[in-house]
């Protein structure tokens, strides 16, 4: 029996990408060229396209066409879990992480060095619109301080939210703050004095460690596996050789890898806090921005006992100019709320308002599918980008959220160099060295993919991958 003619191009297409002849990352023929070139209807290009879609070979890209996808053949291999022996380390990491810091706001060139969302998606009106009515209706002016727990609405549409991560908590049990990492902060001081011991991912994230050098502690860095995050095997020995205070970890989409804690490994971890009668502190502010499916469980809400501090904001979802953020701080409550009264007494109401009313929203869901998708689409772009200009030896994660990709490089190669040599050109990266407090990641660096892709960012991508094959040759 003959194929439909519709499966026929569609094979025909499959073959060619099979082949080669299209690569990854590659926009395939129009569908009004396409009809033309095989001489068949639209409708029939249509069909195919949307068949070869379904089965995995190819993805619509709004307003740009249709372009081939990673196949499970083509993947790229995962970084490797760093060879550590936990240790605690007084952490010196500032210099360096300020410079890169400064350089995410840089307006000109291309910037890669941030995890800061686009800002250019229709949310950004909408709340530009909700802070204006709010303003001038005199929403909140009229009440003197906010109260030091925060806006009620606020923490109601939060305590609604966090059901979607699995947690229950009530209204009174939320504390808002100035960002997530304010929450953070927060929670650091409340449960420790200089000279602790904090448990951390590897790589961790830098402004994490700088938070912890700031408060004079000390952090250990576990191994993380670049799928599966934190190791809890090597959690586990490195609590039962080390006085740890608090373990610290960003458990969904974490911040370099892009990893999720499976729930399995999530129960474990609350069996250590118990066992070991210590506290976690869960950043969670790449939660809500999975590529597909739900969006992952906390820690949290494995928690019986109140052990978990859950931090987040919208920062990552909404804007960051906001600053608004949250904390749900368990059994530890009155110490989070007298350390939010001793340092700020209370936050501006009106972006705490703008806030809620902006999740209490049907946009801010439709907002939130329509920027998982797009980060879907531009993390694969940069991976794809990168296949094609980075070393052939080039590892890279593979994350299934968040903002960001963390690239291995061999060991000859220098990452600090190349962002030094890259920042000569305009361009700007993370190098690995931020994210680790034992010199590791020399030969790592992290590259955000928030923005949308332009000829000046790819080519950019393009310039970075000339850079890194010129120190291959004289390495």
């Amino acid at each position: 029996m003959q194929k439909l003619l519709y499966v026929q191009l569609g094979d025909q297409i499959s073959d060619q990408i099979r082949e080669g002849l299209y690569k990854v990352g590659e926009r395939l023929p129009s569908v009004r060229e396409l009809s033309k070139r095989e001489q068949v209807s639209i409708a029939t290009v249509n069909t195919a396209y949307a068949n070869l879609e379904q089965r995995g070979w190819i993805e619509a890209r709004p307003k740009s066409g249709y372009f081939v996808r990673r196949s499970s053949l083509d993947a790229v291999d995962l970084p490797e879990t760093a060879n550590l022996k936990p240790k605690p380390r007084h952490v010196s990491i500032n210099e360096l992480a300020m410079e890169v810091q400064r350089g995410a706001s840089s307006k000109t060139g291309a910037s890669f060095c941030a995890a800061v969302p686009d800002l250019n998606f229709p949310i950004s009106k909408i709340i530009q619109r909700t802070y204006v009515s709010q303003a001038r209706a005199g929403v909140t002016f009229d009440q003197g301080y906010d109260s030091p727990e925060g806006l009620y609405e606020l923490r109601k549409q939060i305590a609604k939210r966090a059901l979607e991560a699995g947690i229950r908590v009530g209204v009174d049990e939320l504390i808002t703050t100035s960002g997530a990492q304010n929450a953070l902060a927060l929670a650091l001081r409340a449960l420790t004095k200089p000279g602790d011991i904090v448990a951390v991912e590897s790589p961790c994230y830098f402004g994490l460690l700088q938070m912890i050098e700031s408060f004079g502690l000390k952090s250990i860095e576990i191994p993380t596996d670049p799928k599966d995050g934190m190791s809890i095997d090597a959690l586990k020995l490195a609590l039962q050789q080390w006085p740890i205070k608090v373990v610290l970890s960003i458990t969904a989409y974490s911040n370099p890898l892009g990893c999720v804690m499976p729930n399995d490994h999530k129960q474990a971890l609350i069996q250590l806090l118990q066992q070991y009668d210590i506290a976690m502190i869960e950043d969670d502010i790449y939660g809500e921005l999975q590529f597909e499916g739900h969006r992952p469980k906390a820690v949290k809400a494995f928690d019986e006992e109140g052990r978990v501090l859950w931090c987040s904001s919208v920062s990552k979802t909404m804007d960051p100019k906001l600053r608004v953020g949250w904390i749900a701080p368990g059994k530890y409550y009155a110490e989070i709320l007298h350390q939010k009264y001793v340092n700020s007494i209370a936050l501006p109401s009106l972006p705490q308002s703008v806030a809620a009313q902006v999740m209490a929203q049907g946009q801010f869901d439709r907002h939130l599918r329509q920027a998982r998708e797009a980060y879907r689409q531009r993390s694969q772009h940069l991976i794809d980008l990168a296949q094609m200009h980075f070393p052939s030896e080039m590892r890279a994660s593979s994350p299934q959220g968040g903002l960001v990709v963390w690239f291995e490089m061999p060991k000859k190669i220098d990452a600090t160099d190349l962002y030094y040599q890259c920042r000569e050109r305009d361009v700007r990266i993370a190098p690995g060295e931020l994210f680790s407090v034992t010199g590791l990641y020399q030969n790592c660096f992290r590259m955000s993919f928030a923005k949308p892709w332009t000829l000046e960012s790819e080519q950019a991508v393009a310039m970075i991958g000339q850079q890194l094959k010129e120190m291959m040759m004289k390495s």
